[in-house]
């Protein structure tokens, strides 16, 4: 082309440029449009009449026009394109983006004709750029300032970015120095390996792993802890081009669980320590006492002349005033530390009510008070609870109405509330086979009422605190610690009420509280009636003795279990493991089946399953009883997962026993009974099928060394290292035999006490396994049994750590158990000592 015009008139340039989908616009080397494509002029939504000729002047405001001239003088001046992107006006009058390029138009001979510009569209391209850069800054933003590890690796496992803290964590400067390496390179060998399968499982499965805490273990300093999620990195495509995550550090948090453990753990030792200490005072305090009490009483019998009788009674009334104080601060520690248990036996609350009132007669009438009661006729003749603690709790509150009031009276009220209908649900399938409905439950309310000195509103609340009365004037005029209450309070909570404090000064004070306590059912034998129970009520039974198998690893409880069963009259056969159990069940015939849930070999939720399966098909069905150490909804519920009928709670007190195998009892006729009754009492100690020879040496040992009650005293005493060891008015109360019966649980105990925890010392160094764990289950059993508490502890914390998997705790644990054996097996070789049986037996 030899002129600009030659634009305007080449049909072929014309076509061509019409076809472009960009916008074209020819200036002569003046200024003046020369030609414009379609695009363009639909664009500026003009017509080429209305464009031809134009300058930038003409179509602009002169700042806009006169810039546009300058870029053209400079392509043209220079020869090189101008290339820009820009904001401008769109044709819909809205404001966009525009990629332009300027270059010189020149003839064939190289002559400068004009200039060429070039435009399109690029508003969403620049808006997309836009928040493409915004979502980098908010990252870049994210990473340079959050405190928690951030990273991104490729599919090697390559850090290709991470956040600042990492950085700083790695002990780098800068994010560029992490990027290429890999965990391999900071960590040691066996963190790098666990991550790198991790994140391989990520890639593999494309699932994240969430919330995971990991030690982190450095060649050159301390081990550090991380809670980490660890999720697939993926492309725009959806693949899986690596991964990506975030930590963060918890180390301190671990040190802190550590250090309140650490704090628990000397709570709990500075706890058993005041307990021994308080046990060991009571006893060389009670001990003086005692003689002191006794003395006063046998000098009260003789002649004395009226000062003398005052003298006595004053030493009468000190002395019961400081054994009641020592019952208090034993009772306050007991609860305090959270170790004073409650007894739930059948009771007569009527009787305890009436009780309680009778002993507070003579200092009412002292006072000239008038102590009354009023008892609900709907309420119950008997319940299930603690009756010696409900009579503590009402012996406190008459104490101090009656100590706080000098005229009128004082008045003991029980409301029965409510009473909840729980009968025997045929179609019930979580009650096991053999028992009896739940019992109905009846909401009480226990009220003191008197009419004496009253406590001002603003000293209630710290009444019932510990060492507190309403002032030191109280103190000083009517005597006592402020325990009282406070341990009435506790005692209340305990059997889940809470005590309540109403009053007026000069009217007169009301403490009250709500009970929720079970109905005893008729079946159930008040405590009354089983007293001597332990000691041969089998000879009044007119039921058929039963073929009993007892499965149970533990030496000293299968000699209880077995003593048990030999004064309720059952013949039983004994198996250390649920394989031995299975064995002999397949080869004989038994009626019951006693199951211990915890065994070597086999468990006893494994025995009872393939029994179970072996029975399909047959016409047999042997019922099987768990023994369980705790009775909780989900022991219940393996038990009837595995086929059992039934389950008895550890330790095992005969009427339990009793009531728990008599569904299974056929009725004997009269006429049998006294064949019944000699044949029980005759029934030798090699009745007993023992599980293997070293049970049955151990067993028949402790039966020659100790006979029969008569051979031993009830005098038994401890020094003051072992005091407290051992819990032996518990123990009579579960052991048939009385004293000698436990005398024989002891010589049993002291041999498997000594084979366990030599046992669990070859067990933990290797690890909290399964077998540590069975081993100090079954330690605490047996510790149960001849209430060695403190013991009982230990083996429980060290099978509780097996459960955690708490590994490193192994060695204190061990160490502790290993003393608190040694002070239990001296206490047991002091009770044997003091049997007066011959050391050879």
């Amino acid at each position: 082309m030899s002129h600009v015009s030659e634009f305007q008139t080449s049909a072929t340039y014309r076509a061509l440029a019409n076809a472009l989908p960009l916008n074209l616009l020819i200036k002569s080397a003046d200024g003046r449009r020369v030609f414009a494509n379609d695009s363009y002029l639909k664009w500026r939504n003009v017509t080429w009449d209305e464009l031809a000729g134009k300058r930038d002047e003409d179509l602009f405001p002169p700042e806009i026009a006169q810039k546009y001239r300058a870029d053209d003088q400079q392509v043209m001046d220079t020869g090189e394109p101008l290339h820009s992107v820009e904001s401008t006006r769109l044709g819909d009058n809205s404001i966009g983006w525009i990629e332009r390029v300027k270059t010189a138009v020149h003839d064939h001979r190289g002559k400068l004709l004009g200039i060429q510009v070039l435009f399109w569209d690029v508003t969403a391209k620049v808006e997309k750029e836009k928040a493409s850069q915004f979502e980098q800054s908010l990252l870049n933003t994210l990473l340079a300032n959050i405190p928690d590890s951030i990273y991104f690796k490729d599919v090697d496992s390559r850090f290709i970015r991470v956040s600042q803290a990492m950085a700083q964590k790695f002990g780098l400067q800068s994010v560029e120095q992490v990027h290429g390496r890999t965990d391999a390179d900071i960590f040691t060998p066996e963190h790098a390996e666990a991550a790198r399968k991790d994140e391989l499982t990520v890639i593999a499965t494309g699932e994240a792993l969430v919330d995971r805490e990991e030690r982190e273990t450095w060649p050159d300093r301390e081990d550090t802890w991380c809670m980490t999620t660890k999720m697939p990195l993926r492309n725009e495509e959806g693949d899986i081009i690596g991964t990506f995550g975030i930590s963060r550090d918890i180390t301190e948090l671990k040190r802190s669980e550590a250090a309140l453990r650490e704090a628990v753990r000397m709570a709990d030792a500075a706890n058993r320590s005041k307990s021994e200490f308080l046990a060991n005072m009571s006893h060389e305090i009670r001990t003086p006492m005692n003689a002191l009490i006794g003395m006063a009483d046998l000098l009260s019998q003789t002649d004395l002349d009226a000062d003398q009788q005052d003298y006595v009674q004053i030493i009468q009334e000190s002395s019961n005033g400081l054994l009641r104080l020592i019952n208090d601060i034993l009772d306050f520690s007991k609860i305090e530390a959270r170790r004073l248990e409650l007894e739930s036996v059948p009771f007569s609350l009527s009787k305890t009510v009436e009780s309680t009132l009778r002993s507070f007669a003579l200092p009412a009438s002292e006072k000239g008070l008038e102590l009354q009661s009023a008892i609900a006729t709907e309420l119950p003749d008997r319940l299930m609870g603690d009756p010696g603690r409900v009579r503590q709790v009402l012996t406190n509150l008459v104490g101090n109405a009656i100590k706080f009031t000098d005229n009128g009276g004082v008045r003991l009220e029980v409301d029965v509330l409510l009473r909840e209908e729980n009968p025997l649900d045929s179609n019930n399938g979580d009650q096991p086979s053999g028992k009896v409905g739940r019992p109905d439950l009846v909401t009480l309310r226990l009220s003191v009422r008197d009419s004496g000195i009253g406590i001002p509103p603003a000293q209630q609340d710290a009444v019932l605190n510990p060492f507190t009365q309403a002032d030191a004037s109280t103190t000083r005029r009517f005597g006592g610690t402020g325990l009282g209450l406070s341990i009435s309070r506790q005692l209340v909570e305990l059997m889940g009420g809470k005590l309540v404090l109403q009053s007026e000064v000069g009217v007169g004070t009301t403490f009250s509280f709500e009970l929720r306590m079970p109905v005893c059912p008729e079946s159930v034998p008040s405590e009354d009636d089983d007293e001597e129970e332990d000691l041969g009520g089998a000879s009044h039974q007119r039921l058929a003795p039963l073929r009993v198998l007892v499965a149970e690893d533990g030496v000293t409880n299968q000699h209880v279990i077995a003593g048990l069963l030999r004064s309720l009259g059952h013949q039983c056969s004994i198996a250390s493991d649920g394989r031995e159990t299975l064995t002999k069940w397949r080869c004989e015939e038994y009626d019951v089946v006693l199951m211990d849930m915890h065994m070597p070999v086999m468990d006893g939720l494994e025995a009872t399953r393939a029994i179970r399966q072996e029975e399909l098909g047959t016409s047999r069905h042997t019922p099987i009883i768990a023994l369980t150490a705790a009775a909780m909804s989900e022991d219940a519920a393996a038990c009837r997962a595995a086929g059992m009928d039934s389950y008895l709670t550890k330790p095992i007190h005969s009427r339990k026993l009793r009531e728990a195998l008599t569904p299974y009892q056929k009725e004997l006729p009269q006429s049998d009974d006294t064949s019944l009754a000699e044949t029980i009492d005759q029934t030798p100690v090699d009745h007993l099928k023992l599980s293997d020879d070293q049970s049955s040496v151990t067993i028949n040992a402790a039966h020659a060394a100790f006979p029969s009650a008569g051979s031993t005293s009830n005098a038994i005493s401890f020094s003051s290292n072992t005091l407290g060891c051992l819990d032996l008015d518990s123990a009579r109360s579960r052991i048939p035999g009385g004293t000698a019966g436990v005398l024989r649980l002891a010589f049993v105990f002291r041999t498997e006490c000594e084979q366990l925890v030599s046992k669990l010392s070859d067990e933990m160094p290797a690890g909290l396994n399964d077998d540590a764990r069975r081993t100090a289950h079954t330690l605490k059993g047996a510790c149960g049994l001849l209430g060695a508490k403190q013991l009982q502890i230990a083996a429980e914390r060290i099978e509780e750590a097996g459960r955690e998997n708490r590994v490193a705790d192994a060695p204190q644990l061990l160490d502790d158990l290993k003393r608190e054996a040694e002070r239990v097996l001296a206490a047991v070789d002091e009770l044997l000592s003091q049997s007066g049986s011959p050391d050879e037996a």
